[in-house]
């Protein structure tokens, strides 16, 4: 795991966050979906800050953002300072979670590997706060040595969340 925080952040002024489709760079067609849900869920569960309803995000992305443009789950948005504050205003949050997931893949006898990056930005500078790469992988020596039943991809996909997440609190 590689996380960056900046020394100059202040996330106690953090308490809304809007998580935004996740680029998908794997196979897998809804890995991207599944990886945001889970981000959701940590995020929610440590009631650390309030996260906007996908729906919400989706809606903003489609007609104050990006008008005309349907976004979709997966897609690579393009995003600058100027896109980073009309979602901040649009969804009053004072950051977003933008994120990828790299590598989503494997099971079932071979090898899962599930690798995501996200990153945390404030809305009002366009400066990141937080940034993180995680890999997760089913198997290792140690378990193929005792015989432990490889873990599934969704399993690696949580691990890596609650990772990243961790390192974010």
């Amino acid at each position: 795991m590689v996380v960056y925080v900046n020394p100059a952040a202040d996330l106690s002024f953090v308490k809304k966050v809007a998580i935004l489709p996740f680029n998908n760079f794997s196979e897998d067609r809804y890995a991207a979906e599944k990886v945001r849900n889970l981000v959701t869920v940590a995020l929610l569960s440590r009631g650390v800050f309030d996260v906007v309803e996908q729906g919400e995000v989706r809606k903003v992305l489609n007609t104050v953002v990006f008008p005309g443009k349907e976004v979709e789950e997966g897609a690579v948005l393009e995003l600058d300072k100027e896109t980073i504050r009309l979602i901040g205003e649009g969804l009053n949050v004072q950051a977003i979670i933008i994120g990828s997931v790299d590598e989503y893949s494997g099971g079932f006898g071979g090898r899962a590997v599930v690798s995501i990056a996200m990153r945390m930005i404030d809305t009002s500078s366009g400066i990141v706060l937080w940034q993180t790469k995680v890999t997760e992988t089913s198997q290792s020596v140690w378990r193929k040595l005792i015989g432990i039943e490889e873990v599934d991809k969704s399993e690696l996909a949580r691990r890596a969340v609650e990772k990243a997440i961790d390192s974010l609190l």
